[in-house]
């Protein structure tokens, strides 16, 4: 069954006039005058598409072309054979291509959390997780979803071979299975995630922030990561910065501007400008300066990643765990 990893998207038509001209701190002019980006609906790449609207990107001599992918593999095989140069995509995806022995995409940032708005959910009558014992629970397979009810049904001493039916399901289609009776719980993200979370028929049981890893390192069952083709980066290293200095300075102008860059993302994501607002406030942005920090070999978000990748061969996703920090490149930012 395809999986699609993201749903979100949103309108634009707002010029730099309006907002302000972007600060520029680039000093060379890019190798290239153009690079493409590989995009969708989720919330991680909602910065390049702010940032092409802003200008952000070409205040830094820099045009990205926006282009967008329905699945996650596509986008990743673009990357591979540099058909696009840079990307978003889930670390459940990029560490499964790490442990494939593939070195040809590279992690180059860390760009936001969203604990609050992924989680489990149950029908009314179900109270706790230790309640899901025989019941069935619908999940998107090989996600950061299927990763968090793994991890939670451990947690509670409930074993989801025998104790739980687990269902495979698009989180697209997790509200009407759980409304329409075919499961009693699901695990899903936004927007499926706040659609039920609004209903008062149903109780969250739990939602990312009770991840064994968001406990110790503050990262998610699949956070979220900036990548780009490997080869481009290491020949292109001022057209990666001058991405990389647009990319953050749209999240820090989206963490700062909810509602501007609501009106910017609603022809993206087809969400109102009340939904889109409220997405944007459940996230956490990591700026420019944290990059640094967390990406390091020492880093907490490099070892969550690495942590990530021994719970994954934990629950058999993957055949052995890469050594994370080998797919990283720092230094790309001052």
């Amino acid at each position: 069954m395809n999986v699609t990893r993201r749903g979100l998207i949103a309108s634009m038509l707002v010029s730099a006039l309006t907002f302000g001209a972007p600060s520029v701190t680039i000093a060379a002019e890019p190798e290239v005058p153009v690079v493409s980006y590989g995009g969708s609906t989720w919330l991680s790449h909602y910065p390049v598409w702010v940032g092409i609207k802003k200008g952000f990107f070409k205040a830094r001599g820099l045009n990205v072309e926006w282009q967008n992918f329905s699945t996650g593999s596509s986008r990743i095989s673009s990357l591979l054979v540099g058909e696009i140069q840079f990307g978003g995509a889930g670390s459940i995806s990029a560490i499964a291509l790490m442990a494939s022995g593939a070195t040809g995409v590279s992690i180059v940032g860390a760009p936001d959390s969203y604990a609050t708005v992924e989680g489990i959910i149950a029908n009314e009558g179900i109270g706790s997780i230790e309640q899901l014992k025989g019941k069935k629970l619908g999940v998107p397979f090989a996600t950061s979803s299927h990763v968090l009810a793994l991890d939670l049904l451990a947690q509670h001493g409930l074993d989801p071979d025998t104790d739980v039916t687990l269902i495979n399901l698009p989180a697209s289609d997790t509200p009407s299975a759980l409304l329409g009776g075919q499961v009693d719980a699901v695990t899903t993200w936004t927007p499926a995630f706040n659609t039920l979370k609004a209903n008062p028929q149903l109780r969250v049981l739990a939602d990312a922030r009770e991840f064994s890893l968001y406990k110790s390192f503050k990262v998610g069952p699949g956070p979220d990561v900036l990548v780009a083709n490997t080869a481009f980066v290491e020949t292109n290293p001022i057209a990666t910065r001058a991405f990389l200095e647009g990319y953050f300075e749209a999240s820090s102008f989206i963490a700062k501007n909810p509602e501007q860059a609501a009106e910017i993302l609603m022809e993206l994501t087809k969400l109102s400008a009340v939904e889109q607002t409220a997405v944007l406030k459940d996230i956490e942005w990591h700026d420019q300066k944290r990059q640094a920090e967390m990406l390091g070999a020492d880093g907490s978000f490099t070892k969550g990643l690495q942590s990530l990748a021994d719970i994954l061969v934990s629950h058999k996703q993957i055949n052995e765990a890469p050594v994370v920090a080998d797919h990283i490149k720092t230094g790309l930012l001052p």
